[in-house]
């Protein structure tokens, strides 16, 4: 069993896992994460948790149907507060999320305020959280590792051509990912296209290359000596 504030991350996606992971655990949560809902389901079995974030487009179960399950299990977990943490819009989301017993919703792209504002409600001793920007909790080198992961994915997005499940299934991936990591536009566009917006593909794809030329023009300069307060804005 975990001690004190406890909080499982459901995600397939690695480096929203990661992101949040980090942000949560500088805040002084204890923090479990799990890709997939079985995990999550059996993980909520296994031990107490204050709180889980539940992604809902995930492979396999979405979250709606493993927040079903969880709440229709036995024993403690199944009370377990829920939030549904996804780049499905708000209005829509939350109105299926509490259908399916959750009880909010934490949208992606998320900043660490958001994201604190969000869970410290859910905190045992109801205090809040002061948050830090992505960079001082993650360390240029990690910061670089994640934006370095990032442009894998959009180039592997950009060569995926139109099939249109493909396309719709890595733009989920990325619309999460890219407004956390400062690319608004692209997490903007690339949303609009996994929720089947045919018209916003083109543009996407060039907002998608301007935040490679981006990741690589900013690789190349020399790196500082501190690390900086916080990750830019992206211009894309």
């Amino acid at each position: 069993m975990l001690d004190g504030h406890s909080i499982l991350v459901v995600d397939d996606e690695p480096a929203n896992r990661a992101l949040a992971t980090g942000i949560l655990a500088a805040a002084g949560w204890r923090v479990d994460e799990v890709e997939n809902g079985d995990l999550a389901i059996a993980a909520v079995r296994e031990h107490r948790y204050d709180l889980v974030l539940m992604d809902i487009q995930m492979p396999g179960r979405d979250g709606f149907d493993v927040a079903r399950a969880i709440r229709g299990g036995d024993g403690p977990g199944a009370a377990v507060p829920i939030l549904a943490f996804t780049a499905v819009p708000p209005g829509d989301a939350l109105d299926r999320a509490r259908a399916a017993g959750m009880d909010g919703h934490i949208a992606k792209p998320f900043t660490p305020g958001q994201l604190l504002a969000a869970t410290d409600p859910w905190r045992p001793d109801g205090a809040p959280s002061p948050a830090a920007p992505l960079a001082a909790i993650f360390g240029a080198a990690e910061i670089a590792r994640l934006l370095e992961r990032f442009r894998a994915q959009l180039a592997d997005a950009l060569a995926t051509g139109d099939a249109p499940d493909i396309r719709k299934a890595l733009a989920h991936r990325i619309a999460g990912i890219s407004g956390t990591l400062g690319f608004a536009e692209v997490s903007r566009l690339w949303l609009a296209v996994s929720e089947g917006e045919d018209s916003a593909w083109e543009e996407a794809r060039i907002a998608a290359r301007r935040a490679i030329r981006q990741i690589d023009r900013d690789a190349e300069r020399p790196a500082a000596d501190e690390v900086p307060p916080s990750v830019p804005p992206r211009r894309t």
